[in-house]
């Protein structure tokens, strides 16, 4: 048997044989780790054989087995087993990828895939400290998300959590946790907005993007943050949006715009719908959520900030 390092990452203990250099150790090895990684051989994988054939335009395979367990493939980085109550995911690292592109990639998606089977939801969000407080950047893949998130962090914010978003609630009160401190940026936004951080950033040829600290000392802690909005970035590729503007959501747009923005898209057991309602339903009675629409240009970054922080207050 590997030895086992114990992880806090996402506000979750996660015990694992594969040693992880982006996370904090748990202080402590006493109680039941929330989810076990457990290092995997080729043969223990070449003995699974998912049916149906894998679409060709989703670089994620994903495959719910006769037991309940699902089997995920990310082509050259990673492939696991997560068992159906979500406790227990069987990983290898695949090809010669890089460790910190497989540490992003598999505590993005094993991470929320074994929530997604205990229950619960996770959003794909850049979720960032401001005041003290946790504002989530809802969008699809190229909104823009990243690209702001490093201009608020140049204006003094700093990160809470990259990609996926894990929330508890507390009372009346929704707590965003801290993910791994990196954050994954263009070129140009990166040397743009956050120079010093590109110096020691990795370049990640699986996305094209730089992997950076944004800060060399990270002002947050690992306690979770109260959210205190989210926003939805607005379609990107909208030419005819020539000012900054923002309306609150509500009823079935607020609520098709939670359930599109779930960082597992793929899982689709019998419970899931339920477990999506509830979420949402939740979230909706505790948290203003604004789409926001502005030009993509840098000229227009300023006042997506001042709307920002007219619609968070003091």
């Amino acid at each position: 048997m590997n030895a086992r390092h114990r992880y806090l990452v996402y506000g979750l203990v996660i015990e694992s044989e594969l040693p992880l250099t982006s996370v904090h150790e748990a202080a402590g090895g006493d109680g039941c780790a929330d989810i076990t990684l457990l290092a995997g051989s080729p043969d223990y994988f070449r003995a699974i054989v998912p049916g149906g054939t894998p679409d060709p335009e989703d670089w994620i395979e994903h495959v719910v087995l006769d037991d309940g367990s699902v089997y995920m493939k990310c082509s050259e980085v990673f492939e696991a087993t997560i068992s159906a109550n979500g406790r227990t995911a069987i990983c290898r690292m695949l090809g010669d990828v890089e460790q910190r592109a497989f540490e992003a990639n598999l505590l993005n998606f094993v991470v929320s895939a074994s929530l997604t089977l205990q229950g619960e939801e996770t959003l794909h969000a850049t979720v960032l400290e401001m005041e003290g407080r946790a504002v989530g950047l809802l969008g699809q893949s190229g909104a823009g998300k990243s690209t702001l998130a490093a201009y608020l962090i140049s204006r003094g914010a700093d990160l809470i959590t990259d990609d996926m978003l894990r929330v508890s609630f507390s009372g009346d009160t929704i707590l965003a946790h801290p993910g791994p401190y990196r954050l994954k940026l263009l070129d140009q936004p990166a040397t743009g907005f956050l120079p010093d951080a590109v110096a020691d950033g990795h370049f990640n040829a699986l996305s094209g993007k730089i992997m950076v600290r944004p800060r060399r000392e990270p002002r947050r802690h690992r306690a979770p943050l109260r959210l205190a909005a989210l926003f939805h970035l607005g379609d990107p590729d909208d030419d005819t949006i020539t000012e900054v503007s923002s309306t609150r959501l509500n009823g079935l747009e607020l609520a098709r715009t939670l359930m599109s923005s779930a960082m597992d898209t793929r899982y689709t057991g019998s419970s899931r719908m339920e477990h999506q309602m509830r979420f949402v339903a939740r979230v909706a009675d505790l948290l203003p959520i604004h789409v926001l629409r502005y030009p993509r240009t840098v000229a227009a970054l300023d006042g997506v900030a001042r709307e920002i922080d007219r619609i968070i207050g003091p």
